[in-house]
């Protein structure tokens, strides 16, 4: 199993069990809407249990559900948002400058002037529907770590818009297990 982490945060992102495609320097995960249970309730049927038909069922308390977006729901990701795309700059800046240092310990011979140029064309088709976008944080809500996008679209030759999931290719590392 592949873990996709962020880079900055360790906060995992995604597993392989979802597919996604590289574009424009942006790993794009397609998601659904989904609705389910939350909280500590197992089910009776994960270990056995069989509900007789003629016994009526016991009160349980009330069951909380939680809906969206598959991926962030899994991911466990934060809402967060900027009202600007003049804040979004400013975070992705710092956000650029700390990916920068990571690598330069890790890659010091690699070209940043390059590599920084590529971001920036990254950054310029992320924000080219910056009014699209959902924003999302890591678990651990650092703002410092990567901002998960999340656009819904309608994909050609479908009814229903489904949502799609961008992450910076760049800000994230692969762990197999």
């Amino acid at each position: 199993m592949k873990v996709y982490k962020c880079l900055i945060t360790g906060d995992e992102l995604f597993t392989d069990v979802y597919n996604y495609v590289e574009k424009d320097g942006l790993l794009v995960v397609r998601g659904k809407y989904i609705t389910r249970s939350k909280g500590d309730k197992i089910d009776e049927k994960c270990y056995g249990g069989n509900a007789s038909a003629e016994e009526p069922k016991e009160a349980e308390g009330e069951e909380t559900t939680e809906s969206g977006c598959n991926v962030c729901l899994d991911g466990r990701f934060g809402s967060t948002g900027f009202g600007t795309k003049k804040e979004y700059l400013a975070y992705f800046k710092d956000y650029v400058k700390a990916l920068e240092n990571i690598k330069k310990q890790t890659n010091p011979d690699m070209d940043f002037v390059a590599w920084r140029a590529e971001m920036t064309e990254t950054y310029k088709s992320a924000v080219a529907s910056f009014k699209d976008y959902e924003f999302y944080t890591g678990e651990s809500n650092d703002p410092a770590g990567m901002i998960v996008l999340v656009k819904w679209q309608k994909p050609e030759g479908e009814d229903e818009e489904v949502p799609f999931v961008y992450f910076y290719k760049e800000g994230i590392k692969e762990e197999k297990y």
